[in-house]
């Protein structure tokens, strides 16, 4: 049922309608498109996702973990700010620049993910500086749940 639901999120996101239900009964397509109450209706999104921020969380698979601190995972939740290096508390994995990583809360959801600006080594070297020229990832390649 996990799938069905993640399957669900991904296409409400994208602009689709998606209705989950027991395909073993008799005539279940036809009830749904008549407009009758038959399994779960899951609404598409007011604003949908665009192309780029669809692929960049559901396409690509995450190289590497980047871990914000309280203020920098309010900051992304709330107004989706890029990730600057000092708000980083810790990076795990091994990635590139332009590669997707996920962006962590201090208790380890994830709050969204994104593509790297830089390395994951260059990444360890600035997380935490007080340099706000440093942008790990952009808000343009980032994606908040």
């Amino acid at each position: 049922m996990a799938s069905k639901l993640e399957a669900a999120r991904r296409a409400t996101l994208a602009g689709a309608h998606v209705v989950i239900a027991d395909a073993r009964k008799d005539d279940v397509l036809a009830r749904i498109f008549a407009g009758e109450d038959e399994g779960t209706l899951f609404v598409a999104a007011a604003r949908r996702l665009p192309a780029k921020k669809h692929w960049i969380a559901f396409t690509l698979r995450p190289r590497g973990d980047v871990w914000l601190d309280a203020g920098a995972a309010a900051a992304v939740r709330g107004k989706g700010t890029s990730v600057l290096a000092v708000g980083v508390t810790g990076v795990r994995g091994d990635f590139r620049a332009g590669e997707s990583v996920r962006l962590l809360a201090p208790d380890g959801a994830e709050i969204g993910r994104g593509l790297a600006r830089c390395s994951s080594p260059e990444a360890v070297v600035v997380a935490g500086k007080k340099d706000d020229d440093v942008v790990l990832v952009h808000r343009d390649d980032l994606v908040v749940w």
